[in-house]
């Protein structure tokens, strides 16, 4: 209680609303006695007792008698929580946190908030001393230096101009360039990197340096006009730079605001519609072009900021709850030692940039150009210091408390309502890019302490197939005999309404080491841009940021502990809570939820949740279950996108999966008639793996997906072959590219094999959450287990796979095996696994990758000319060795350039092509030597093999299908074409050179010989050395640049 609370001998009349809540613990009026008025408002409004009075008059005996025998009558046997003296009727409010029942007197009144960018709340809660405690307001802002720090501008001006230009940055359309090469992008770089040193290292920046960091790419980087070159952009961000570091901030504005005037604002849901299939599988979106299959062309499953939407969203955000002292833990927080975020390093952020996706938060700098100016190499050093500095941010963030207005700018979100299947809005923030890669690079060094804490608890913490596990063990709980039914929860807008306060206080407890980040994330309302219009974020987790589904996952927990119970087994997966057991365990759970949930901000949706009780148990579901508005069924209901429930609801809702599936193969069978390759690439990528997941958690349903097999068999495949296929192409087509196929498999075939798989996987996990064992060290040891199940799954796979290639290949005729043979050579099928690329050369129109898939499987070409121009019979073979028109020439000099290219990447200098050897005369060369004097080298470089000395290469490509080599063996015609290179260079390169010599023999079907395969690891090496890159990914590179060429 406030000591400047009113004294307990006063008398303090009490008015109670009558829509007020405090009317449930109230004695029904049919009860009270009489009060000589006929008017029941006067009851509620006018009575006032003077309980502390000791002023009574000795005349007023009956009186006071009377008034006591009226408070008796009226007691509502309830003592206040804070001067523990008796309560009366109309005497008494509750505790908004905790529900506690105090006297109006004990009350503690609420402070206003401190922090400046907070928001006025618009009521102000009733809180009793403990909860009071827990419901401190944030410090106000310290004071900051008035020395001149950014030009003319001291910190202060600083921080207040930032603070004012985002709100109407935000508002702008997308229009940025391309952070160009040369100094001055190194020189953009650079100022970024001293701003975010700035922050990690000084204190008395740290309230304007991120927001600077966020800000500056929208005020440099617009773009003047739609044609624009870069050498304008280089001029332009050039002066630019000069007016920035001078703290010229309005003059930057003016300057952008006018380019943004005349631009018409462009949601990026428009623009994704509008963009199409094509545009978005040529610049490798491959997940966003999937999701355009799903669709109507005409819709984006985004809605319009209407009036009726804007309110909607407010909503759905908010204001504060204050927290209740029932679930705050009094003991300390567990230790823990700040110095574990020093693994966060550069190459921590630079791997986070590389795989970082996704459009831009309020300042418009997308994910691209901050993964441009992150992982370009020709930024050089530059990008390595801005990485380095990042890193530095995130350990900071990690461990030192930042004041909540200092990372407004930071922490702000563009808000996207996305339309749900039921026509609702589900709300998702799109955050800063340098604030997802920071988080989302710190959420990863921390994710084993993560997985501890929510153990096998809440599965939405990143445990190895959570999900999957998550449908397994419920489903195998509710086929016990035992079990009468499951219940499926649901909560009302679960994420923007948990508790936040709350949370934070569950992540210090539980999860201590990343408290100090959700508490500078979290501690502060951060502002939601949607429209023209700002939203503060007080509560909950923002959908869309990286820590989101930790903070939720971790901040629950405490609510599963509560209501967990002996006869029910409880499973979680972020927001959604499932349960299976005996009806009266599942009502007490529901109880329980229902009674402490919103404490937690879990506020269930009793319309949207579902209880499958079994045929004998179903009187009883109705009959406790039935005034709580929750659906009760015998059948079944959706589950995690799976299904749970009888076989009949499970064939049912399989099939209107597949239905939808098909009508996505439409489209993309329409895609596929003008752009095969790209369809492909979708199909392989992504496509496919909406089912895989299904197949994954539900048995025996692989005879539903017959209506796709016959879409795929009979129209989608013939457009990527040019052809009807028969039953052993089919076959064939469905194997693993590395061995020859398409990866075009048949789901009515996998569809139980996936589940198979699915279930030995996760079997650790399923096994520890039907045991509801509560051990930190049993959820790794799961992983650990896991991890390794997964290896076996993978074997036992590839050795299926290749017993049915062994099969196939007993049965095809000479020319297919051959074909076979040349498909499954390492790097032979590295352009069709590439992702078609625009940028990168990689994509084929539609002719070339029909050839392409042709000349792989010796298919017939219909429309080849009878003759060549040679006179010979024309063919698929001829054609690649025939020497008229030049094109094994120009085959062999484009493959010989790009080798140079990659080495020259590589580091090595000099490197050199169509080198004149030097005069052989006066040496005694073999016979089988090349002694012209105009003989020439393909490839010249030094350092190869030993550091100063020269290597000299000379590339060959034949085609293995020639009739003179169909009866050697393949392996054999490699070594046939290097020994006859190295009798026509090796000793003359060695002795007269004084060098050394590497044939490059290349067949056709892109297959190489064992030394091309040391050349290009070496290169390999070097550049992963050089430009610190995966080895994996760098080999794949290179061998789909020579495959290309």
């Amino acid at each position: 209680m406030s000591r400047g609370s009113p004294s307990r001998c006063q008398s303090t009349p009490v008015t109670l609303r009558p829509d007020s809540h405090l009317l449930s613990f109230f004695t029904p009026r049919s009860e009270f006695p009489s009060f000589g008025s006929n008017d029941s408002n006067t009851f509620d409004s006018e009575i006032s007792f003077n309980k502390h009075s000791e002023c009574h008059d000795e005349s007023n005996d009956s009186t006071d008698e009377c008034i006591r025998n009226i408070r008796n009558a009226l007691s509502i046997d309830a003592v206040c929580c804070e001067c523990s003296e008796k309560i009366y009727f109309a005497e008494f409010v509750s505790c908004t946190a905790c529900s506690n029942l105090i006297h109006p007197q004990c009350v503690t009144p609420a402070q206003p908030p401190t922090n400046e960018l907070s928001p006025i709340p618009d009521y102000s809660p009733t809180l009793c001393l403990a909860c009071s405690d827990v419901n401190q307001c944030p410090p106000p802002r310290p004071q900051l230096s008035q020395v001149n720090c950014w030009g003319d501008l001291n910190a202060e001006e600083v921080f207040v101009k930032l603070q004012a230009l985002a709100p109407l940055i935000s508002t702008w359309a997308p229009n940025l360039f391309e952070v160009p090469f040369g100094a001055v992008g190194r020189g953009f770089i650079d100022e970024l990197t001293r701003l975010a040193n700035l922050f990690a290292t000084s204190t008395a920046a740290e309230s304007y340096a991120l927001s600077a960091l966020v800000l500056a790419p929208a005020l440099l980087l617009q773009k003047p006009s739609k044609k624009s070159k870069v050498g304008g952009h280089k001029n332009l961000l050039e002066r630019r730079l000069e007016l920035w570091k001078s703290g010229k901030f309005d003059q930057l504005f003016r300057e952008a605001a006018a380019i943004q005037k005349p631009l018409n604002y462009q949601s990026p849901s428009e623009e994704r519609c509008n963009k199409g299939f094509v545009d978005l599988m040529r610049n490798g979106q491959t997940s966003e072009a999937t999701g355009w299959l799903d669709s109507s062309r005409h819709t984006c499953g985004v809605k319009s900021c209407t009036d009726e939407v804007l309110l909607d969203l407010e909503k759905k955000h908010p204001p504060a709850s204050p927290i209740s002292s029932k679930y705050v833990h009094s003991d300390p927080p567990a230790d823990h030692q700040p110095v574990t975020f020093q693994g966060i390093t550069g190459e921590s952020i630079y791997k986070c940039g590389l795989n970082i996706k996704g459009s831009g938060g309020p300042s418009g700098f997308d994910a691209s150009g901050v993964s441009r100016i992150l992982c370009a190499k020709k930024f050089k050093q530059s990008s390595t210091a801005l990485c380095d500095a990042l890193s530095l941010v995130a350990q900071k963030l990690a461990t030192t408390e930042i004041h909540g207005d200092f990372l407004a700018i930071f922490c702000s979100s563009r808000l996207i309502p996305l339309e749900k299947t039921d026509g609702g809005t589900r709300p998702i923030g799109i955050g800063e890019v340098f604030r997802r890669i920071v988080v989302k690079a710190i959420i990863f060094s921390q994710r084993v302490a993560i997985k501890v804490a929510a153990n096998c608890v809440q599965l939405a913490a990143g445990q190895s197939g959570g999900c999957e596990a998550a449908i397994h063990s419920l489903s195998d709980r509710f086929e016990e005999a035992d079990c009468e039914g499951a219940l499926l929860l649901d909560a009302s807008n679960a994420f923007n309404r948990l508790n936040r306060g709350l949370a934070l206080h569950s992540v210090d407890r539980l999860c201590p080491i990343l408290a100090q980040l959700f508490n500078n994330l979290y501690g502060a309302p951060s502002p939601l841009y949607v429209g023209n219009q700002v939203l503060m974020s007080e509560e909950g987790a923002t959908q869309g940021c990286p820590s989101a589904m930790a903070m939720y996952s971790i901040g629950i927990l405490p609510l599963i502990s509560l209501a967990d119970l002996e006869d029910v087994l409880q499973v979680w997966y972020a927001d959604d809570g499932n349960a299976a057991g005996t009806i009266s365990g599942l009502h007490e759970w529901y109880e329980i939820i229902t009674t402490h949930g919103p404490a937690f901000g879990y506020h269930i949706n009793p319309d949207k949740c579902v209880l499958i009780a079994k045929e004998h148990h179903l009187e009883k579901a109705q009959e406790l279950f039935g005034e709580t508005g929750v659906q009760i069924t015998t059948a079944g209901a959706r589950h995690l996108g799976a299904a749970i429930g009888s076989t009949e609801f499970k064939t049912t809702f399989v099939t209107n999966k597949v239905s939808e599936w098909v009508s996505c193969l439409e489209n993309l069978v329409t895609v596929a008639k003008t752009h095969p390759h790209l369809a492909y690439s979708n199909y392989v990528r992504s496509l496919k793996m909406k089912w895989s997941y299904l197949q994954r958690t539900l048995p025996d349903i692989g005879h539903l997906f017959q209506p796709m097999e016959d879409i795929l068999r009979h129209k989608l495949i013939p457009l990527f072959v040019g052809k009807h296929i028969s039953d052993i192409e089919r076959r064939i087509l469905a194997l693993p590219v590395k061995m020859g196929g398409m990866a075009l498999e048949n789901p009515v075939q996998t569809a139980n094999q996936e589940y198979n798989n699915s279930r030995f996987a996760t079997g650790p996990l399923v096994s520890l959450i039907l045991a509801e064992e509560d051990c930190p060290n049993n959820i790794m040891d799961a992983e650990m287990k896991s991890g390794k199940l997964k290896k076996k799954c993978a074997d036992a796979t590839d050795e299926r796979h290749a017993t049915e290639r062994a099969d196939i290949f007993a049965v095809l005729d000479m020319k297919t095996q051959r074909a076979m043979e040349l498909c499954s050579e390492p790097g032979a099928s590295s352009w069709l696994t590439a992702r078609p690329l625009q940028k990168l050369g990689h994509e084929l129109n539609q002719v070339e990758f029909v050839d392409a898939i042709r000349l792989r499987y010796g298919f017939h070409f219909p429309d080849l000319i009878g003759k060549c121009g040679c006179g010979a019979q024309n063919t698929s073979d001829h054609a690649l060795i025939c020497k008229v028109g030049g094109f094994d020439m120009w085959r062999h000099d484009h493959l010989r350039d790009t080798l140079a290219d990659i080495l020259r990447y590589a580091g090595f200098k000099p490197v050199n092509t169509e080198q004149p050897m030097l005069p052989c005369d006066g040496f005694n060369l073999p016979i089988s030597a090349n002694i012209k004097a105009e003989a020439r080298m393909d490839i010249v470089c030094r350092g190869l093999w030993s550091d100063m000395q020269t290597s000299f290469m000379d590339v060959r490509v034949f085609h293995p299908n020639a009739p003179s080599y169909l009866k050697m063996p393949i392996t054999n015609l490699y070594k046939q074409h290097q020994n006859q290179k190295k009798l026509a260079y090796m000793r003359r390169v060695q002795e007269v050179e004084q060098g050394s010599f590497t044939p490059l023999v290349f067949s056709t079907s892109g297959g190489f010989a064992g030394e091309v395969g040391k050349v290009l690891e070496r290169a390999a090496r070097k550049i992963c050395d050089r430009h610190k890159e995966s080895y994996a990914e760098t080999m794949s590179f290179i061998r789909e640049k020579t495959r290309f060429s």
